[in-house]
């Protein structure tokens, strides 16, 4: 009797902990969506909307006058919309896939699918952890990289080396242990089961690239020649970059225009640069067609496969560095995945022009300091930031990885040039280095190096620098 006793006050006490767990669930989830309320107030609102009445350069669909608090409250109902579309995408979506998810997004579940509300929302949104943390897992670059970069070590006494898919050797890959350099290198199944056998040729400034004859790629290879393209009209770098949370941007400091990821043509310079570099890769040109393993065999009807961003200043690039290489016939695909981050309403705007306005409405002076105007460029150098009807650092560095690992996969046999701004190539490095954000956002491509890497699936992907300011291919006549 006392036990039965004894288990109905235990079930009595059981009870009540299930509804208290049940309660503190609902606090915990009360809480987390409470922290979108703090991600909008009445002034951060009007702020926001007086900065797109200044970009616009006209009355947008709102107006400060409408923001009350019922308005800052149906804001934050979009806040916690945005969030959760996140949540409920497809793990293994592609860049076309979430562009019209998040059109969809915009046109049916915005009000009167107004792009100005979404901008709003989500740079108010920003503020929050769980939505920057949510942004890092869905554009996590870790993808990629484990795509690129499987950790396949050769296993004791096994045939295949780490120069196995390598398009440039070093010293210690292609020399004899009596310092001999080789010319011949390995037998290499092609992925049908054929067996080649590869050359070594040296070029003039000590490197060796091991290559088949009569500019055969194995099948089961995707051989990529790589530039960055050169100065273009509107440079969004300036003279003395410096880090700044996103990477290599100006430092503002010189009155330049924000770059187009389209629209955006070569100057002088840039052509000229372009012309350079490819007087460089013709003295490799040369030394490799006439050891019978040239890069391309070339003709009216088999052009050389160039590929890049829809950025004008690509396709000049490599038809001035083919052209002085010795290439003159190239056929260039232009690429959406490939292009610079998109910053739309502000695209060749004044970035000090820009900076001064924000600044102006932010503070509430005549006269923001200069503290003020620095703490203004940082906001649209944070990655998380989503310029007005553009995109985030973050979503363009997922779509150019995303692109840059499809473009490897769609052409196994093929030996490809590349031809892409430093941002992307920044991107491909982190890619096949597995760099963080901290680590890959401080690289920029100097405008004189070359890059060779090679592909073969299931291995890592190898990579290295035909030519770079330490090891030219050849001497430029000083200016």
């Amino acid at each position: 009797m006392k036990e039965k006793q004894e288990t109905k006050v235990v079930a009595e006490k059981v009870k009540p902990l299930s509804i208290n767990r049940l309660t503190l669930s609902e606090n915990i989830s009360q809480r987390e969506h409470a922290e979108f309320h703090n991600c909008y107030t009445i002034q951060s609102v009007k702020d926001d909307i007086r900065f797109l009445q200044i970009v616009y350069q006209k009355p947008i669909s709102i107006s400060p006058d409408d923001v009350t608090i019922d308005f800052v409250n149906n804001l934050k109902v979009i806040g916690k919309d945005i969030y959760f579309f996140f949540k409920l995408l497809e793990t293994d979506m592609n860049p076309q896939n979430y562009i019209k998810a998040k059109y969809e997004f915009i046109k049916h579940s915005i009000p009167n699918g107004d792009p100005n509300l979404f901008y709003i929302a989500w740079n108010g949104l920003i503020r929050n952890d769980s939505f920057r943390r949510l942004l890092i897992k869905t554009f996590s670059l870790n993808r990629f990289s484990d795509i690129l970069a499987p950790q396949s070590i050769a296993t004791p006494g096994a045939t295949m080396t780490r120069y196995r898919t390598k398009l440039v050797l070093a010293d210690d890959m292609a020399t004899n242990p009596d310092g001999q350099r080789r010319t011949s290198g390995r037998s290499l199944e092609d992925g049908s089961g054929l067996m080649l056998n590869e050359g070594i040729v040296w070029l003039p400034n000590g490197k060796a690239i091991p290559l088949f004859p009569q500019a055969y790629v194995p099948l089961n290879q995707t051989q990529v020649i790589m530039i960055r393209h050169g100065k273009s009209e509107h440079e969004s770098g300036g003279d003395d970059p410096e880090f700044v949370g996103s990477g290599f941007w100006d430092t503002w400091n010189s009155n330049r225009r924000i770059s187009g990821s389209m629209s955006n043509f070569l100057s002088d310079a840039g052509m000229q640069t372009a012309k350079e570099l490819g007087k460089d890769f013709a003295v490799a040109t040369d030394i490799l067609d006439k050891a019978g393993y040239p890069l391309w065999s070339w003709s009216k009807d088999t052009p050389v496969q160039v590929f890049g961003s829809e950025s004008e200043n690509t396709e000049q690039t490599v038809r001035n560095f083919l052209q002085n290489a010795g290439y003159t016939n190239m056929q260039f695909h232009a690429m959406f995945g490939l292009n610079s981050q998109k910053y739309d309403a502000l695209t060749f705007k004044f970035k000090n022009e820009i900076i001064d306005e924000a600044a102006l409405i932010i503070s509430g002076s005549d006269n923001p300091t200069s503290e003020m105007k620095a703490k203004v460029s940082k906001i649209f150098k944070n990655r998380f930031y989503h310029y007005p009807e553009g995109e985030t650092l973050i979503e363009a560095d997922w779509r150019i990885a995303y692109s840059f690992v499809d473009l490897l996969n769609q052409n196994l046999g093929k030996r490809i040039l590349v031809a892409d701004h430093s941002g992307a190539i920044r991107v491909f490095e982190a890619v096949i280095r597995t760099l963080d954000f901290a680590e890959y956002s401080t690289i920029k491509e100097a405008q004189d190096s070359i890059i060779a890497m090679c592909y073969q699936p299931g291995r890592n992907l190898r990579y290295d620098y035909l030519q770079r300011k330490d090891f030219p291919l050849r001497k430029r006549e000083s200016k």
